[in-house]
C-alpha cells in the first residue's frame, strides 16, 4: 500500500499540471487580443491594463500590451513596456535550471516565455518607432543600435526583416549620421531580392557625402532603378510606419507514434492574408514614394526554423525521459494500472508552447515621401486585399523637416496616429494625461 501511494500522487500531480499549463494565456489577454483583431484598439489597451502581467508569460504580456498602446498613440507608455520587455530577454539569458528540468518532463509551459528571435527584434523596432514618433531622435539611434545587435546575432533567421534594417538606417539619417547611413543601405542592397528598392537612398546619399565613385553614380547600377529622390536639404519628408493585416499565430502540431508517443511541436499560421500596398496621394495626384516592406510571417517562420533544432533535440530528451519513468512504475506495478495512465497523462502533457506576440501586422511598411515645403493634404490607399482609404489631416510642412505617422489598416479597420512639430511644447504635459493630445486620429 506504501508503495502504491507515491505512485498514485505523481500520477495525479501529472495530470493536474496537465489541465493548468495546456491552454494558460489568460482570459484578460485573450480578450484584448480579440478587441485589437477586430478593430477596437483603445478598448484591447484598456482590457490588458486589467491582466495579470506576472507568471511564466511575462514577455508575451509585455510585447502585447505594449503593442495596443503603441496603435492607440500613447507613445510613452508603450516605450515603458517595452522597455520592460527588452529588460527582461536580458535577464532571462540566465537559465533557471529548475524550470529546465521540469520542462524536461512535462512541457515548455513550465519555462518563462523567452520570445523568438525575431520577437527580440521587433522590441527594439518598436521602440525606435515610438521614439522617432515623439521625435527622440537619439533614443531611437541607441534602439537602432541594439537593433542591429540582434540582426548580428541571428543573421540567418532575420536575413528578410527588411524593414528593421531600412529603419535603422533612417535614424542614422534623422541625426545626420549620413556616412552611417549609408553603410546600412549599402548592406541591405546586398540582402533585399529587389535592390532597386534600396538604389535610391544609396544614390541619395552618395550624393550629399560627395562618394562620386558609388557604382549607382558612375554607371555601374541602373540609373533609372527605383524612384528619383532628391539629396538637397530643403524639401520636406513624411514618414509612414504602415502596418497591414493581422500577422503570424502560433499552432501546434502533433505527431503520434508508438507505443503511445506524442510529438507536439509550434508552427506559424496566416491569421489574415490580407496586406495590401500603401500609396500617398495629395491633389489627386500619386506622390512618389520610396517603400521598404518586410513580410512578418516569413521572418517569424525563419526564427522559428533557426530554433527547431533545439525544439527538436529537447523534444528527443523529453520523450527518452518520460519513457523510463513509466516503464520504472511498470516494474514497480505490473498488476496496476498506474503505468498506462501515467502514458496517458504524458500525452495530455506533451503540448507544444505556442505563446506569441500575436497583435504583430502581416506586413510592415516604411513609406517615405519627399515634398516641396508648405501646406499639404495628403491621403493614402492600401492597394490590394480589402481596399482601404486612410486621410491625413491637413498638415504643413517645413523646409528639411520630417513628420512622422503610424498608419493601420487590418480588414475593414483604419487608424492614424502622427506627431506634430508645433505639438512638441505640449508632450510633457500630455505624458501625464490620460489622452494623448498631441496626437491625429482617425478611424
Amino acid at each position: 500500500m506504501r508503495d502504491r501511494m507515491p505512485n498514485r500522487f505523481w500520477v495525479s500531480l501529472f495530470i493536474l499540471s496537465a489541465l493548468l499549463i495546456t491552454g494558460c494565456a489568460g482570459a484578460k489577454l485573450k480578450d484584448a487580443r480579440n478587441a485589437f483583431h477586430r478593430g477596437d484598439v483603445r478598448e484591447a489597451s484598456e482590457i490588458i491594463r486589467e491582466a495579470d502581467g506576472s507568471g511564466l508569460s511575462k514577455l508575451e504580456y509585455l510585447m502585447e500590451k505594449g503593442m495596443m498602446l503603441y496603435h492607440s498613440g500613447e507613445y510613452e507608455k508603450s516605450i515603458r513596456e517595452l522597455r520592460q520587455a527588452a529588460d527582461l530577454i536580458r535577464e532571462q539569458d540566465i537559465v533557471s535550471l529548475s524550470q529546465q528540468a521540469g520542462s524536461i518532463v512535462i512541457n515548455e509551459w513550465v519555462t518563462e516565455y523567452k520570445g523568438e528571435y525575431a520577437e527580440r527584434l521587433w522590441v527594439h523596432t518598436y521602440l525606435m518607432m515610438n521614439y522617432l514618433l515623439l521625435m527622440k531622435h537619439e533614443d531611437a539611434l541607441v534602439e537602432a543600435k541594439l537593433t542591429q545587435r540582434v540582426l548580428d546575432e541571428y543573421p540567418e533567421a532575420l536575413a528578410r526583416d527588411y524593414f528593421s534594417r531600412a529603419l535603422i538606417a533612417l535614424c542614422y539619417e534623422t541625426l545626420q549620421e549620413y556616412n552611417d547611413a549609408y553603410i546600412v543601405y549599402k548592406k541591405l542592397a546586398e540582402v533585399i531580392p529587389d535592390k532597386s528598392l534600396v538604389t535610391p537612398h544609396i544614390r541619395r546619399l552618395a550624393k550629399k557625402l560627395g562618394f562620386q565613385d558609388d557604382p549607382e553614380l558612375s554607371g555601374g547600377g541602373k540609373q533609372d532603378s527605383g524612384p528619383v529622390l532628391p539629396s538637397g536639404g530643403n524639401s520636406a519628408e513624411l514618414i509612414l510606419f504602415v502596418s497591414m493585416g493581422n500577422g503570424p499565430q502560433k499552432t501546434a502540431g502533433n505527431l503520434l507514434l508508438p507505443p503511445g508517443v506524442r510529438i507536439s511541436f509550434p508552427r506559424y499560421k496566416k491569421q489574415s492574408s490580407y496586406t495590401g500596398r500603401p500609396e500617398v496621394v495629395g491633389s489627386n495626384v500619386r506622390k512618389t514614394s520610396a517603400i521598404i516592406e518586410t513580410d512578418m510571417l516569413s521572418v517569424a517562420q525563419d526564427s522559428l526554423d533557426e530554433r527547431a533544432k533545439l525544439i527538436y533535440t529537447k523534444e528527443a530528451a523529453r520523450i527518452a525521459a518520460k519513457e523510463v519513468i513509466i516503464r520504472g512504475f511498470e516494474r514497480n506495478n505490473k498488476d496496476s494500472p498506474v503505468g498506462l495512465l501515467l502514458r496517458l497523462a504524458f500525452i495530455a502533457m506533451e503540448e507544444a508552447d505556442t505563446r506569441g506576440w500575436e497583435t504583430l501586422p502581416a506586413k510592415l511598411s516604411l513609406v517615405r515621401v519627399f515634398l516641396e515645403p508648405g501646406t499639404h493634404k495628403l491621403r493614402v490607399n492600401i492597394r490590394g486585399g480589402s481596399d482601404n482609404t486612410i486621410d491625413l489631416p491637413e498638415i504643413r510642412f517645413l523646409p528639411g523637416e520630417k513628420v512622422f505617422y503610424s498608419l493601420r489598416s487590418s480588414g475593414g479597420s483604419t487608424s492614424v496616429y502622427g506627431m506634430r512639430k508645433e505639438a512638441l511644447e505640449e508632450e510633457s504635459m500630455a505624458e501625464n494625461s490620460s489622452e494623448p493630445k498631441q496626437f491625429q486620429k482617425m478611424e
